[in-house]
């Protein structure tokens, strides 16, 4: 499951990682023909919107990837190491089914519903290609959900195991 996990990382990063370039050249792009040419163009603009919205979905599902989203952990941090991760994995479910539900359910109708709209600034972009990043998006972050349900169970096991009361015979 590691092996599997580190390759999701390496494709998201890569996409992070192609998406923040292609997105610095048309925002250069898109500054230079404004200044320069006097001629600021309307598909660099909304090229540079829909590039940004990718690159902040699969940088929150890498971040996701990583635990390194926002929580306020007062409560957390001060119960036992049981009750921590029965709180994480109870959590993780939580985050699991919402990604379950509006990422990848309401994404994909969302892209059922508009693959036939056309994007007024770019013709040839539907506004469906543009809404893939939700269930996308979602089939990661869900992932990531799977993998720390796992590895937290373990790891409740392994807790539970070693502090169990040994039984005299």
């Amino acid at each position: 499951m590691e092996t599997i996990k580190r390759r999701v990382d390496l494709i998201l990063a890569f996409c992070c990682i192609l998406l923040c370039g292609l997105l610095t050249v048309v925002v250069t792009w898109q500054v230079a023909s404004r200044y320069l040419l006097s001629s600021p163009g309307a598909q660099s603009e909304e090229l540079a919107k829909i590039m940004f919205v990718w690159l902040t979905l699969f940088s929150a599902a890498l971040l996701f990837g990583e635990k390194g989203h926002m929580n306020i952990g007062l409560l957390c941090d001060s119960l036992s190491i049981r009750w921590r991760l029965s709180l994480q994995i109870l959590t993780s479910v939580l985050i699991l089914a919402f990604c379950v539900a509006i990422l990848v359910v309401g994404g994909w109708d969302a892209v059922g519903r508009t693959m036939r709209q056309t994007n007024a600034a770019i013709p040839y972009l539907s506004t469906g290609q543009i809404y893939l990043a939700l269930p996308i998006c979602g089939v990661f972050s869900s992932f990531y959900c799977i993998y720390n349900i796992i590895c937290d169970w373990q790891r409740l096991a392994a807790v539970i195991s070693t502090h169990r009361p040994e039984t005299e015979d």
